[in-house]
């Protein structure tokens, strides 16, 4: 049975396995026929999930479009994030643009507001122009956003301006990308979140497919739901890696694609974490994972050892 962490200082409460939007509509994890989706969305939330991540970018709309019919009879009872301000591959984060991005997607979803609406992927000109900060803080005095946050790429930009916007606004969501194999940005967060006492939720926990049960079908599609495609070399590199990993998982019972998980929620700064779901048999894999014990801090310290290593593969 999943449990419910809180999602940072909001009165929201997030299931410990969240559903992103993009495996649905991007087109990159097969096509979905609507009633599909829509039937896939359904048992996740039969399964226990009640939070769903998404964009306008995905699928252009199509995301929204989806959770707004596969909730429609059920919108007080389910959590979504959306994003604003990042669209093929350029930044518009003026007022205006935030507004009408914000119309679009309430349009989509069906829905009179968004529980948590996320800059997505702000350089330093967005975090420190206070009238961006603003128009956040007047769209929830009209009840369109709940609360608002940030969600930060997966590479090294963008790490000074998460990390100053967490400490200056009163952000409910935090997304970053972190992974078993790829610890190196997401890990700058974790210590800022436990001095502000804030949580994050994370994606990319099976690092675009390597640690899922089947990586060989799985790696051929992107890391996440920026639709970046890891290289080969890296793929390599990364295979051989998740193979030396059966210490992690097998003495608890665990698979690896359910230890990646249950590493990732074993630090205590995160509510959530959106691993790529687009099968039936995932929701009920994934969510057994709030059944096992969280790593503790011993076993934590030793994989971050042995991920300095390299798990021993060069």
């Amino acid at each position: 049975m999943l449990n419910y962490r809180p999602m940072g200082k909001s009165e929201l409460e997030v299931s410990e396995i969240g559903f992103g939007m993009w495996t649905l509509a991007s087109g990159r994890w097969g096509a979905f026929a609507e009633e599909q989706a829509i039937d896939l969305l359904r048992k996740a939330y039969d399964a226990g999930i009640n939070y769903y991540d998404v964009s306008p970018t995905d699928g252009n709309g199509l995301g929204e479009r989806l959770l707004g019919k596969a909730f429609a009879d059920k919108r007080d009872l389910v959590i979504i994030s959306t994003k604003v301000g990042f669209s093929d591959g350029h930044r518009d984060f003026s007022p205006a643009s935030v507004r009408k991005s914000v119309d679009e997607s309430l349009a989509r979803l069906g829905s009179t507001y968004i529980d948590a609406l996320q800059l997505h992927y702000p350089d330093a000109a967005a975090v420190g122009n206070p009238a961006l900060w603003q128009v956040l803080s007047d769209l929830r005095t009209e009840g369109k956003i709940r609360y608002y946050g940030i969600a930060l790429g997966p590479g090294a930009t963008g790490i000074e301006e998460g990390r100053i916007a967490m400490r200056k606004y009163d952000l409910a969501v935090i997304q970053v990308y972190y992974n078993l194999l790829e610890q190196e940005v997401g890990r700058k967060f974790f210590p800022v979140a436990l001095e502000i006492k804030q949580s994050m939720t994370i994606r990319a926990p099976h690092a675009g497919g390597i640690l899922e049960s089947d990586p060989a079908t799985a790696t051929r599609f992107p890391a996440d739901g920026d639709l970046l495609v890891k290289e080969p070399a890296w793929l390599e590199t990364a295979a051989r890696r998740a193979a030396s990993l059966k210490w992690i998982y097998e003495s608890k019972g665990m698979t690896m694609e359910q230890a990646a998980l249950k590493f990732v929620l074993s630090e205590e700064t995160v509510a959530s974490v959106l691993p790529n779901i687009y099968r039936e048999d995932q929701l009920a894999t994934y969510s057994a994972v709030s059944d096992f014990e969280n790593f503790s801090q011993a076993e934590l310290g030793e994989i971050a050892e042995q991920f300095r290593k390299g798990f021993g593969v060069a």
